[in-house]
């Protein structure tokens, strides 16, 4: 819902990225949007950039080609929580040589969301972890040993497991480097 304390550089700002989420969700180019509201391109690229002030009759046609409301067009959006890890970031963990990338944890430690990357012939047996944990391996390339030492398996790029992780539990990359995303439970799973 629009706050009527707003500025009119926040409505703008709104506008924009309302209007911008709304075309890339509709598939529509600036050049299709323009044809179906009769608005140029380079009024539609500034409303998008905040740096146009729409008349009323614009804001409905854009709202009709859309297929939203005004208000919908104008209304701030309840903000849930992304989260991006780039390439590049992350904490950079080595239990055991094995290099560990944690790209993720949900409060309270429950939940983690890890990438590996082993070279060839590279292998790490970790310690069981707390009670009731879980593994759960997905290979994004080569080949790749995963699960309970008593019980490994074989698994290549595109390959998912899921294994007991409060056992002691073992990657081993094969002839290749390998590389996995690695989902754990840590604790009794609910």
């Amino acid at each position: 819902m629009l706050d009527d304390a707003r500025s009119p550089s926040d409505v703008q700002g709104l506008l924009a990225a309302n209007l911008r989420r709304l075309r890339i969700a509709r598939h529509l180019s600036l050049s299709e949007l323009a044809r179906a509201t009769g608005v140029s391109k380079a009024t539609l690229s500034g409303i998008e950039n905040g740096r146009a002030n729409p008349t009323v009759d614009t804001l409905a046609g854009l709202a009709a080609a859309l297929r939203v409301s005004l208000a919908e067009l104008l209304a701030e959006l309840p903000l849930g929580e992304v989260r991006v890890v780039r390439a590049a970031q992350g904490r950079l963990e080595r239990p055991g040589g094995l290099t560990w990338r944690l790209l993720d944890a949900v409060a309270g430690g429950g939940l983690e969301v890890s990438e590996i990357a082993l070279r060839a012939h590279e292998a790490h047996e970790l310690d069981a972890r707390q009670g009731g944990s879980r593994a759960h391996v997905y290979v994004l390339q080569g080949k790749l040993l995963a699960g309970p030492v008593e019980r490994i398996t074989e698994l290549g790029a595109g390959d998912y497991a899921s294994f007991p992780a409060d056992v002691p539990h073992l990657f081993e990359a094969g002839r290749h480097p390998a590389g996995a995303l690695v989902l754990s439970e840590v604790g009794p799973v609910r």
